[in-house]
């Protein structure tokens, strides 16, 4: 791929140097994603490129670390390369100024894009060897307090570890995120709960009070005791709940069984499973505004909990500013875990666990996931192991009915319409609507399954008024 864009330039082109991700992805053995190259007089060299390959020039003159040009192929944005100064006046003195030891390096770019020899001023070869992430020097979190999120999505994209200096300086410099732009660190921490197993990266942000910066909202969560159904204080439980959802984002099969793939394939979608894995860590975060304790037995009761965090959820979306869809999902699984277990009653009608199905759409599905997870994690010693797993084989069986059968009565088109019914002598108006939504209902619940039982149906609502 490099050489395809530098071939133009000739067999003695401007010096570069690839640098950052590229390299280190490179040095790893990964797909190379983006490349970056650094020069002099990157804006005059990125036009020219831009012009012999007939592509487009993007100027990203703002960006924290040094202005960048992008040029981009016209008929693949996703088809790019990435132009940035050398500051300092040398790759070393450049290198020493970047975030991480992993991406302080550099290779000069020769003829047909071979690399040269390796700049690594900060043994960054070495902390690949050893998987670790260690910060370029003592102001890499001074420069900019989101690299202190970087940190920990570099570490869960790579599969490394932090090292324990560099842990030790982002907790002390925690406190300067609030100063971030919420853009930013929502692209961060969506990034970080991506990787398979956030949970773990969560920890050690929650350790170093990175984490309480981002999402307030958990200080309340921390040492909020429950009752004998949990073995852990509220925030205990939600970071088991966590690890629990990616349990079962790893092997779907085993809890959705024939289902698994449509689950898969839904949550993989827009961020979805992120934004899964941040609900489920909120999914409690309004029992400490609920907390009640009878005086008498001592028994503690959350009453109302999941519409408190479903508003707390709403002001996470806003403060991150997630786009609508994004927060209406966030805060529909808020609100509706505690229904997903009511409805798992024996007792409970298959007609409304199918409302509910259609009320939630696909994040139903979303919903039974996070649902597992929260059940999974409940495991005090009043929590009843024979009903975790009657608890799992409801969701498979609901899942499937849900994409097999639910969802294909709620796409199906109506029996009757609006005409249909001023037929039948009801006038346009709020009558009309009503008695349209009930047929629409009893043909969905499956009450009715032909067009003249839905005009019997009609004809019986109308005159019951």
């Amino acid at each position: 791929m490099l050489n395809r864009w530098l071939a133009p330039l000739g067999p003695d082109p401007p010096l570069l140097y690839l640098v950052g991700g590229a390299l280190r992805d490179r040095l790893l053995g990964r797909p190379i994603k983006d490349i970056d190259l650094m020069c002099a007089g990157p804006e005059e060299l990125a036009s020219r490129i831009a012009r012999q390959h007939g592509a487009i020039l993007v100027p990203f003159r703002n960006k924290i670390d040094a202005p960048c040009f992008r040029v981009v192929r016209r008929e693949d944005a996703k088809d790019f390369i990435d132009l940035v100064p050398m500051r300092g006046g040398s790759p070393e003195a450049d290198l020493l100024r970047r975030d991480f030891t992993i991406n302080a390096m550099a290779a000069a770019v020769g003829p047909v894009g071979r690399l040269a020899e390796v700049i690594d001023p900060l043994n960054g070869r070495q902390d690949l060897a050893q998987r670790r992430i260690r910060a370029a020097s003592q102001r890499t979190f001074a420069d900019d307090p989101l690299r202190i999120l970087r940190a920990a999505r570099f570490a869960a994209q790579l599969d490394f570890a932090i090292d324990d200096g560099t842990a030790a300086l982002m907790a002390r410099s925690a406190p300067a995120l609030s100063s971030v732009a919420a853009e930013r660190i929502r692209a961060e921490l969506l990034a970080i709960l991506e990787a398979p197993a956030a949970a773990r990266y969560l920890r050690l942000m929650d350790q170093t009070g990175a984490l309480a910066v981002v999402l307030p909202e958990i200080s309340a969560m921390k040492g909020c005791t429950q009752n004998a159904h949990h073995h852990l204080d509220v925030w205990g439980h939600s970071l088991a709940a966590l690890e629990a959802c990616e349990a079962i984002l790893a092997d779907p099969a085993a809890h959705f069984g024939s289902a698994a793939a449509a689950v898969e394939a839904y949550l993989a979608a827009g961020q979805r499973s992120a934004l899964l894995k941040l609900a489920v860590l909120l999914h409690d975060s309004g029992k400490p505004l609920c907390k009640t304790v009878n005086p008498a037995s001592g028994r503690i009761h959350f009453r109302g909990h999941a519409a408190r965090s479903a508003e707390l959820m709403e002001v996470v979306a806003s403060r991150l500013r997630l786009p609508l869809r994004a927060k209406s999902f966030l805060v529909a699984l808020a609100a509706h875990h505690m229904h997903v277990l009511a409805l798992s009653d024996p007792g409970v009608r298959p007609a409304t666990v199918l409302r509910w199905c259609r009320r939630l759409g696909d994040a139903c599905l979303a919903a039974m996931a996070l649902s597992l997870a929260d059940v999974a994690a409940t495991c005090g010693p009043a929590a009843d192991p024979v009903w975790r797993g009657q608890h799992v084989l409801w969701a498979r069986t609901t899942v499937r009915a849900y994409l097999t059968d639910f969802k294909p009565r709620f796409q199906a088109p109506p029996l009757i319409t609006g005409h249909d019914l001023k037929n039948l002598g009801i006038a346009p108006g709020p009558q009309l609507g009503r008695i349209l939504a009930l047929v629409r209902d009893a043909q969905q619940t499956g009450t009715i399954r032909t067009r003249e039982a839905a005009l019997d149906f009609a004809a019986t609502c109308r005159r019951k008024g």
